[in-house]
């Protein structure tokens, strides 16, 4: 079963679009590919076999895609580099990355390259606008010189059209756990991240764990009964998230589903969550509009620890625009912004 094509909103404006060129290879030999970002380094690699696996299961094909930035470190060497010279290197990397993809699939997952001048989020978040996913692999704090490091990764989660996948090093390609967890606070976004995590569990024969927790601040923790609070949230959260639950479960039957509402601390309660997890599908709620769960562009937010701490691949979904064919949704937004 392939992924829903039609929940994620497209872009028409406010953005960087594509090159030209980058759309005619996109429209032209692909429909809606994985697109994956590539560097030559190990975490590109891994990012690539997991696209692999991923491209095969659902039947589409893979976009490799490698971005040279304009602006490079100062060194000896650099003033004899070209921008030619530098995509001549790009196009290196993606011939190498085409040859571990066939190496992996064959011929079953159909491949193309593109090798861009600019940004990595830049490019990254364009080529998402005709991608079903984008796939990242996400390098340890303490290489500033790296391509995709969290600052690119949460980059592309921020701006892409369509979920983003951040694989992380503890992955194992040849380890399947057979469970999915997905993180829901309650808000609209949640229907989107039940949607996606539904259907992987569905594809891979995996149960799946729908996971809400909320933890008072500490702060106000003392200046509040903490067990009124507890059990306030409790009443008041456990019929919306079983109802977005249900509705779902109705649509993958063959899927097995465990709800888990927890008084704890958000990100410990999600990486715990993850552990011995396929991947942990979280959701974001568009631009920086004010209704934002996750934070993305803050430092130490639940998203950025997410990335750093989690045993398995994050996958970040972005809120769908549901048609007036679908259920209305639960209006919760008097649920805590650190609700999740």
């Amino acid at each position: 079963m392939a992924l829903p094509t039609t929940l994620w909103p497209r872009e028409t404006g406010g953005g960087r679009q594509p090159s030209p060129s980058l759309e005619v290879v996109m429209r032209t030999h692909l429909d809606l590919p994985i697109v994956v970002g590539v560097n030559g380094s190990p975490e590109s690699d891994r990012a690539v076999r997991y696209s692999v696996h991923r491209a095969d299961r659902i039947g589409c094909g893979l976009l490799l895609v490698n971005a040279v930035h304009e602006i490079v470190p100062i060194s000896p060497m650099w003033p004899l580099l070209t921008g030619d010279s530098l995509m001549d290197v790009g196009r290196g990397i993606l011939a190498d990355a085409r040859v571990l993809v066939e190496k992996i699939a064959g011929a079953k997952v159909p491949v193309d390259v593109h090798a861009a001048l600019g940004p990595a989020v830049s490019v990254l978040a364009g080529a998402s606008a005709d991608a079903r996913l984008v796939v990242v692999g996400h390098r340890p704090g303490g290489a500033l010189e790296h391509l995709f490091t969290g600052t690119t990764t949460f980059g592309v989660v921020a701006r892409a059209s369509c979920p983003v996948v951040s694989v992380t090093r503890e992955w194992d390609e040849h380890r399947a756990r057979r469970r999915v967890v997905a993180a829901v606070d309650g808000s609209a976004v949640s229907s989107s991240v039940l949607a996606h995590a539904f259907a992987i569990a569905s594809e891979t024969s995996a149960d799946l764990d729908v996971v809400h927790c909320w933890k008072l601040d500490s702060l106000y923790a003392y200046l509040v009964d903490e067990m009124s609070v507890q059990q306030e949230w409790g009443a008041r959260t456990a019929s919306v998230i079983s109802a977005f639950v249900d509705e779902w479960t109705g649509r993958y039957p063959d899927v097995r589903v465990a709800t888990h509402m927890e008084y704890a601390d958000v990100t410990r309660t999600l990486v715990r969550h993850s552990k011995d997890a396929d991947v942990l599908v979280v959701g974001r709620h568009g631009h920086g509009g004010i209704e934002g769960r996750l934070a993305l562009s803050a430092p130490g937010s639940i998203a950025r620890a997410l990335v750093q701490h989690a045993h398995c691949p994050v996958e970040f979904v972005p809120l769908a625009i549901p048609s007036s064919a679908e259920p209305p949704i639960a209006d919760t937004s008097r649920l805590e912004a650190s609700d999740l």
